[in-house]
C-alpha cells in the first residue's frame, strides 16, 4: 500500500516516514495542500495522514477538497491537544479517525492495517460486482450471438453461392459484373465480420476455464505470435520478447491466457499497420506487507498512443464515440495526438479485462513517455 503523510513539521513527518518504509509500506511526505495535491495527482494513494494545522490552506479545508478528489482514499487525521476541536470538525467531514501527536507507531502501522482491508473489501465488492454484471451480460450475448449465427451462416452460403455464379465464364457479359463481384465480396466481408463479433460474444457467455495451474507465459506468446504471424510479417512489425528468469510463474488458464495476449498483440498490430516495435515482456514483483506476489506482462506498442478521452473507456463492451464527439474539444484533442477510437470499440479488451479479473488480476493501460500504448497484465504468482 502507498501511505502519504502532510505535516509541515519535516522533523516529525520524515523520520515516520522512514520508520514505515522499513516495514514494508511505500511512504511519500509532503508540507502542506499544494505539495500534497501534486503529490497525488503524481500518484495516488491508499492512506493519507493529514495534519489539522498545516500552514496555508489548513488540514480541515484540505479534507474537504480531498473527499471530492479522492473519495476512495481513507484520511486519518493528526491533531495536538490544542487542535483537537479541529479534529472533531475533520471527522464529521469525512476523516475516518484522528491520532493525538506525538503518535505511537503501533497505532500509525494499525490505521495502515485497517486501509488495507478497506481497500481490499473495496476492490473485492468490485470485483465481484463486475463478475455478476458480466455474468449477466454473458447470458444475453450467448443468446444473441446464438440467434444471430443461424442466419449469418445462410448469408455467409448465399453470398459464396453468387460469388461462384459470377466467376463462372458465362457471367462475364452480363452487364455490371464487376460491380455485382465487389458488392458481393462486400457482403462476405461484412458477414464474416459479424461472425466474429458473435464469436466474441459467445466467449462473453461462457465460463472460467476450470484447468488452472503454473502457467508457461513463453508457450502462450509463442502460440499467439505464430497464430499472427502473416499479420505481423505483413505490416512489418518486430517482436521483442524479455521475460524474467527463474521458476516464478503466474497462476490461471493457458487457454484465457492465450486469448488475452491475442486481443492485446492484435490491438497493437493495429496501431502500427506501417509498422513498428512490439514489445512483450514481464518481471515479478512481490508486495511484502501483502505477503503475496504478481507476475506482471507488459504488450507494448509504438504506435501512436491512447487518445486522452479515450483511456478511460478502452475497456467498455462496445464502446461508442459519440458522445464524446458530441462534446466541445479543446486543441489537444483536435490535434491528431492519440489513436483513433475505431480499434477500441468492440469486445475484445473489455472481454481481456474481464477475463484477468476473474483471475484475481488486473489489465490496464496506459500511454507511454516516449509514444505508444502499454498494456499492462497482473496476475498472482502460483507460489503466492
Amino acid at each position: 500500500m502507498r501511505v502519504l503523510i502532510v505535516d509541515d513539521e519535516a522533523a516529525f513527518a520524515r523520520p515516520l516516514a522512514e520508520r514505515l518504509s522499513l516495514r514494508g509500506v511505500e511512504t511519500a511526505t509532503a508540507a502542506d495542500a499544494p505539495e500534497a495535491l501534486a503529490s497525488l495527482e503524481r500518484q495516488d494513494c491508499d492512506l493519507i495522514f493529514l495534519d489539522v494545522g498545516l500552514p496555508g490552506m489548513d488540514g480541515v479545508a484540505l479534507l474537504k477538497v480531498l473527499r471530492e478528489k479522492y473519495p476512495r482514499t481513507d484520511v486519518v487525521m493528526l491533531s495536538g491537544a490544542a487542535d483537537m476541536g479541529k479534529a472533531v470538525q475533520a471527522m464529521r467531514r469525512g476523516a475516518l479517525n484522528w491520532l493525538s501527536k506525538p503518535v505511537r507507531l503501533d497505532d500509525v502501522l494499525a490505521e495502515c492495517r485497517k486501509a488495507d482491508e478497506r481497500a481490499r473489501a473495496r476492490e473485492e465488492a468490485a470485483r465481484l460486482a463486475e463478475a455478476a454484471r458480466w455474468r449477466s451480460l454473458g447470458r444475453v450475448a450467448e443468446g444473441v450471438a446464438h440467434e444471430v449465427n443461424n442466419p449469418l451462416n445462410i448469408i455467409v452460403q448465399a453470398a459464396g453461392l453468387v460469388r461462384d455464379c459470377l466467376d463462372a465464364p458465362e457471367a462475364a457479359a452480363l452487364p455490371e459484373v464487376d460491380e455485382a463481384r465487389e458488392a458481393v465480396a462486400l457482403i462476405r466481408t461484412q458477414s464474416l465480420r459479424v461472425r466474429e463479433i458473435t464469436r466474441k460474444l459467445l466467449m462473453v457467455g461462457h465460463g472460467l476455464d476450470p484447468r488452472t495451474g503454473p502457467l508457461d507465459v513463453a508457450a502462450a506468446i509463442d502460440a499467439v505470435l505464430e497464430l499472427l504471424h502473416a499479420r505481423v510479417e505483413q505490416s512489418g512489425v518486430v517482436c521483442r520478447i524479455a521475460l524474467p528468469d527463474g521458476p516464478a510463474r503466474p497462476l490461471g488458464s493457458l487457454p484465457e491466457l492465450r486469448q488475452i495476449l491475442l486481443h492485446l498483440v492484435e490491438n497493437a498490430l493495429d496501431a502500427m499497420p506501417q509498422g513498428g516495435t512490439l514489445h512483450i515482456r514481464g518481471s515479478v514483483r512481490r508486495e511484502a506487507a501483502q505477503d503475496r506476489g504478481w507476475y506482471d506482462l507488459w504488450v507494448e506498442d509504438n504506435g501512436p498512443g491512447i487518445a486522452a478521452e479515450v483511456l478511460p473507456h478502452i475497456f467498455e463492451p462496445f464502446f461508442s464515440t459519440r458522445t464524446l464527439q458530441s462534446r466541445p474539444q479543446t486543441p489537444d484533442q483536435t490535434s491528431g495526438q492519440g489513436q483513433s477510437l475505431g480499434r477500441y470499440a468492440g469486445l475484445g479488451l473489455a472481454v481481456a479485462r474481464s477475463l484477468a479479473q476473474a483471475r484475481n488480476g488486473a489489465l490496464t493501460a496506459v500511454n507511454r513517455p516516449e509514444g505508444g500504448a502499454s498494456f499492462c497484465l497482473s496476475l498472482p504468482l502460483a507460489d503466492a
